[in-house]
């Protein structure tokens, strides 16, 4: 592990220095572009011949669906300990959306008019579930729950099948404990694509979310305007600070784990002091020897003269991390600086690994620093608000005069016209 004295001038280079290369190249886009026109133009056709090519050599559309069947057996067969463990997570994540439900509104304005506001679900939404470096039953939860407690009716699950056509059972049984009827097996920017537009067997839906590789991400960024999306997500990262009262095990196992995330996935650690990260590093040493070899890892600690606590706010906001953990005697006064991450963990007993499994936090959070303008996936990913407006006479007879003279001002006189119409 490389580590760095830090000062406050030197915040925003380091940040920069962190940051992956762009994913989407020239290549991606192309390539990409021509799926999407192709299962726009095609449908089935055009979602077979890419399965076939990239995922799932006897793909044909009838066989594109999961049954009813695949997912009860699924359910069965999974071991129980495991089923548990996902009830556990389906259970505390709803407990967690449920607080992000906000009541329409209505009230009336200085002048009299009637002003509201509604929440509406989206009628469908689609869960990208990415296959690859391992089986993912725990993103299904993470993204399904936020729609069904937002009141979206029907969800369509898209997941990458293997050479044989089969999907991992947990994946199938998490869908079966959600509830979720619609699962297909497609996967990359095609999945995104028959979501997106609909085919003649993959409905289209109002918004898609979930991760997955630089062909979907890039798929998602095209489709966008013809669907929602959740967000653009990039490799995985975490930002632990630590200062003296930290255990640096705890702090290099909570850094390997993240970097289990794979795709750049990577660790930052901000300590205290240089002899933190030298304790940090011996404990690196340790795991991978018992562990296997891991990319590097960043690490910074004060230049001399330079405040811990004011340091690590400053690299934090600037970094704008997708996980910050606060290893910290006093995390919570920490905490009171912070002003962008995507979730935060508070204390020595609370990694990572909690929030992306089974503490009821959403796992799927804004990264290459968008959490300094964006949030987690949540029950507003998959609702609209929709405002509404009731004027009566007095209303209009005081506030037509102000819209006259804005309306004359801009040159929409019709405007001005269409209201002082109503003086009558």
């Amino acid at each position: 592990m490389m580590d760095k004295a830090l000062s406050r001038d030197t915040v925003q280079i380091e940040v920069a220095a962190l940051r992956p290369p762009e994913d989407s190249t020239r290549e991606v886009a192309e390539v990409v572009a021509g799926l999407l026109a192709d299962v726009r133009t095609r449908g089935d056709a055009a979602v077979v011949d890419a399965t076939v090519r990239f995922d799932w050599p006897g793909a044909d559309a009838a066989r594109l669906p999961v049954s009813s069947g695949e997912l009860d057996g699924a359910y069965q067969e999974l071991d129980s300990d495991l089923i548990a463990a996902l009830q556990i997570t389906r259970d505390n994540c709803t407990f967690f959306h449920r607080h992000e439900l906000v009541p329409d509104w209505e009230g009336t304005g200085a002048q009299g008019q009637r002003l509201g506001i509604r929440h509406l679900p989206v009628e469908r939404a689609g869960l990208y579930v990415p296959g690859g470096l391992g089986a993912y039953a725990s993103t299904v939860i993470m993204n399904a729950v936020p729609a069904l407690v937002a009141g979206v009716a029907d969800l369509v699950i898209c997941t990458p099948p293997g050479r044989d056509g089969a999907v991992n059972k947990s994946v199938l049984a998490a869908a079966r404990i959600m509830g979720v009827e619609r699962v297909y097996r497609v996967g990359g920017a095609q999945a995104i694509a028959a979501m997106a537009y609909g085919t003649e067997t993959i409905p289209r839906v109002d918004v898609i979310c979930g991760p997955g590789n630089v062909y979907v991400m890039e798929a998602k960024r095209q489709v966008y305007g013809a669907v929602g999306i959740d967000s653009l997500a990039g490799p995985s990262e975490v930002l632990v600070v630590a200062d003296r009262t930290a255990r640096p095990g705890w702090v290099a196992a909570d850094l390997l784990a993240q970097e289990e995330h794979g795709s750049g996935a990577s660790g930052v650690l901000m300590a205290e002091s240089e002899a933190i990260c030298g304790s940090v590093a011996d404990a690196l040493d340790a795991l991978r020897a018992s562990q296997g070899d891991v990319r590097s890892l960043s690490a910074f600690y004060p230049a001399p003269g330079e405040d811990f606590v004011e340091l690590a706010i400053a690299l934090i906001n600037a970094y704008a991390p997708e996980h910050l953990e606060l290893q910290v005697a006093d995390p919570r006064s920490l905490l009171a600086g912070v002003r962008s991450a995507g979730a935060v963990f508070l204390g020595h007993l609370t990694p990572t690994a909690f929030g992306d499994y089974v503490a009821g936090s959403n796992h799927v959070l804004p990264t290459g620093g968008a959490a300094r303008f964006s949030s987690p996936l949540s029950v507003n990913t998959f609702r609209r608000r929709s405002s509404y407006v009731e004027m009566d006479a007095e209303a209009v007879r005081l506030l037509t005069p102000p819209l006259a003279r804005l309306a004359d001002s801009e040159g929409f006189s019709f405007h001005r016209v269409s209201a002082e119409a109503r003086l009558d």
